[in-house]
């Protein structure tokens, strides 16, 4: 081999050595799926990510529904992605918006019908999950493996039956505020509680049912200021492969997230 080619192979072989090293530390050579099994295994649920890049979850509970192809195009208009937590039974009813939502990022189980799970016996428990799970694969060819239980109400039980099902418990750390009066509070005031609230490695709840059209129009105020604040919005999935939790504050729960990203 001459002494040109030589060099060339050397360089070659230091940009390869750099990407490996990139992509250990945001954690792009792991896949979503091999990131999600390892957190099952844990036995704790996830509230957000790492904090340590510039990445925020947003996840919008209840859906579909009919303002689902609003709530998409704002997305999509904004470059941003997201995880839908739909019920099963409105899923079923409208497989078209399913797909929606699964091409604007990724569709996690909520429940069939959004009963609070741990006041049902095990079976009960099972059959709300699986129902959804099967509802959503047929619509979309892809089983959901992310959780969120309706109410955020689970219990190590309940956990236990989710992880049996391949499921991961999604909690999230941010409220956006959208659901958390008596009245809906007005897009402006969800604007300020996120403007306030989000940080990097966050996960967000928000939702999207009929009680709550406030919140789309709340996307399209946030989400530029979003892009200012050089975060990016990405599925729960793509959180936890590009800037994964710190395994030993998983029994910390909420408690266990810190954003120590800084633009």
């Amino acid at each position: 081999m001459s002494r040109r080619r030589v060099i060339v192979f050397a360089g070659v072989l230091a940009i390869a050595a750099t990407a490996a090293a990139v992509r250990a530390v945001t954690g792009q050579g792991r896949s979503a799926r091999t990131e999600i099994r390892e957190l099952i295994a844990t036995g704790y649920p996830v509230y957000c990510g790492g904090g340590t890049g510039p990445y925020v979850a947003l996840t919008f509970d209840d859906g579909p529904t009919r303002w689902t192809p609003r709530l998409v195009r704002v997305l999509h208009a904004n470059g941003a992605r997201a995880t839908f937590f739909e019920v099963g039974r409105k899923a079923a009813a409208r497989p078209n918006f399913v797909q929606l939502e699964a091409e604007a990022g990724e569709v996690g189980d909520h429940s069939w019908s959004h009963p609070s799970l741990p006041g049902l016996p095990n079976p009960k428990v099972v059959g709300e999950l699986e129902l959804q799970q099967n509802a959503v694969q047929r619509i979309t060819g892809e089983r959901p493996n992310l959780f969120r239980p309706p109410f955020g109400a689970r219990d190590a039980r309940v956990d236990s039956i989710a992880a049996g099902l391949g499921l991961l418990d999604v909690l999230w750390n941010i409220d956006s505020g959208d659901a958390s009066e008596a009245s809906t509070p007005s897009s402006a005031q969800i604007v300020r509680d996120l403007t306030e609230r989000v940080r990097a490695g966050g996960i967000v709840l928000l939702h999207e049912d009929e009680t709550v059209p406030r919140t789309v129009d709340a996307m399209r105020q946030f989400l530029p200021e979003l892009r200012r604040r050089g975060l990016h919005a990405v599925t729960v999935s793509d959180l936890l492969r590009l800037d994964p939790p710190n395994q030993q504050e998983l029994p910390n729960g909420e408690g266990g997230c810190n954003s120590s990203w800084h633009r």
